[in-house]
């Protein structure tokens, strides 16, 4: 395949790990979205060095069991919404993305609510919605 170099989400930048997963506006609009529903008013991070120390730092904001599960959800959206575009040409928009990791986040918690861990997730999850 002759793939552009180009961002497929943006088309305004070079596509690499950074700026798929962290930089670009649409992954940008996917986030704020999501740090928003977690509770924080602030992005962040802006590299993958912060992304990762922000996934494994303990903070009084949520749980850090909950940060990596919507961590590797959003990751895995924004991926997915990249191949959507080079591979069937639909586009979907930052809100419809984070409906969908809402969704799934919801499911995996009330699959794993047995857990001990998982027990206080849905509450810390939903608070902000």
């Amino acid at each position: 395949m002759n793939i552009s170099p180009s961002c497929f989400l943006c088309d305004a930048a070079v596509e690499d790990r950074t700026h798929l997963f962290l930089n670009c506006e649409v992954s940008e609009g996917i986030w704020n979205l999501v740090l928003h529903r977690l509770g924080y008013s602030f992005r962040a991070f802006h590299t993958w060095t912060s992304f990762t120390e922000w996934v494994s730092l303990r903070d009084t904001v949520t749980s850090r069991t909950l940060k990596r599960l919507v961590a590797q959800a959003t990751i895995t959206n924004i991926w997915m919404e990249r191949n959507s575009r080079l591979h069937v040409g639909e586009a979907r928009s930052p809100a419809t993305i984070f409906r969908l990791i809402d969704r799934f986040i919801k499911d995996v918690i009330l699959g794993k609510r047995k857990l001990k861990k998982f027990q206080p997730l849905m509450q810390l999850w939903i608070r902000f919605e």
